[in-house]
């Protein structure tokens, strides 16, 4: 009787096992659509189905193996995503968290800074943004307010310091666009130069110098240059409010020893001059090119990022699209 007790779990565990395995990682590019390794920017990992529940557990990582989101597909070709997603910061804390019903956002959005804060919320109904929306500064001061129908931004957008004072108002037209934009200095008196929606962050010296510097600093590894590895690494960073450089990572993959150097550069960059959105400090992220192999250089100048900054009002929650 025992024998076969213990044969019955064994049996129970393995199909537990078998259950829970995953089936092949899909390599996906920029734009989430499947293409080769080489060519990719991060891979999914589907679970094999759970026929209890009727979905397939789901996640997505970086080509160097960090969590990017995690959710739930009730058909993997084409994928279905329903239930929650949520996705993470490269630090391993939620980024943002909506809920996904036949593959259209429904319900609250959460976005959260890596300390935990939140730094965004507002509701989707449809996939497309309703009602008020607003973000909020680190400190949890009012950073912008405003409200959406079906998608577009619409009636009078209010943008504060992280101090509480007005700086900006925008009537969007009926598109959604900018059809009235007045900046304020932290006086309340108006802002008299040019106003921009969107200021990207200055390198010291500009893009040159910029591009100047990661070549002077970079080495190509002697491991890859042996190996005859030869190609690009794509780096993501990001320049903060404060225009330090952080959240630096492989976006396309090289060799190990190449893209420990690609990162190491990046990480190393002096501070910017931080970008701005509607007269604010924002942070914004990047995707630089750098090349290895034969006459060693940068493969072209900066490749600004498919995603835009997490402002509630200039952009759309990643993924969610």
């Amino acid at each position: 009787m025992r024998i076969r007790y213990a044969f019955l779990l064994l049996t129970v565990g393995a199909a537990r096992l078998c259950h829970g395995q995953s089936l092949p990682a899909v390599y996906l590019d920029d734009q989430n659509r499947p293409t080769v390794p080489d060519s990719a920017t991060h891979y999914r990992v589907v679970e094999r189905r759970n026929e209890l529940l009727g979905s397939h557990a789901m996640r997505e990582f970086s080509l160097a193996g960090e969590l990017l989101l995690k959710g739930t597909l009730t058909s993997i070709d084409p994928p279905v995503r329903n239930g929650p997603l949520t996705w993470y910061h490269p630090e391993g804390s939620r980024a943002a968290q909506v809920h996904y019903r036949d593959d259209e956002a429904n319900g609250l959005y959460l976005g959260w800074y890596a300390d935990g804060r939140v730094s965004q919320r507002g509701d989707y109904v449809g996939g497309q943004r309703v009602g008020r929306w607003i973000s909020v500064h680190r400190n949890g001061q009012k950073r912008s307010e405003g409200h959406y129908n079906a998608g577009r931004a619409v009636g009078e957008w209010r943008y504060y310091y992280d101090t509480g004072e007005l700086s900006a108002i925008e009537m969007p037209d009926r598109q959604g666009r900018p059809l009235a934009l007045a900046f304020f200095n932290k006086d309340g008196s108006p802002y008299m130069q040019p106003v921009q929606v969107r200021k990207m962050p200055h390198f010291p010296g500009g893009e040159a110098a910029l591009l100047s510097f990661v070549a002077r600093t970079t080495t190509y590894p002697r491991e890859v240059r042996q190996k005859g590895i030869v190609g690009n690494v794509l780096v993501t960073y990001t320049v903060g409010e404060d225009g330090h450089v952080s959240q630096v990572r492989v976006a396309q993959s090289l060799a190990a020893e190449a893209d420990r150097e690609a990162r190491r550069v990046v990480a190393s960059l002096p501070r910017f001059e931080p970008g701005r959105e509607y007269n604010l400090p924002t942070a914004m992220t990047f995707t630089i090119p750098i090349y290895f192999g034969p006459g060693f250089s940068l493969l072209s100048g900066l490749k600004p990022s498919q995603t835009p900054p997490s402002e509630a009002r200039a952009a759309a929650p990643e993924g969610t699209d």
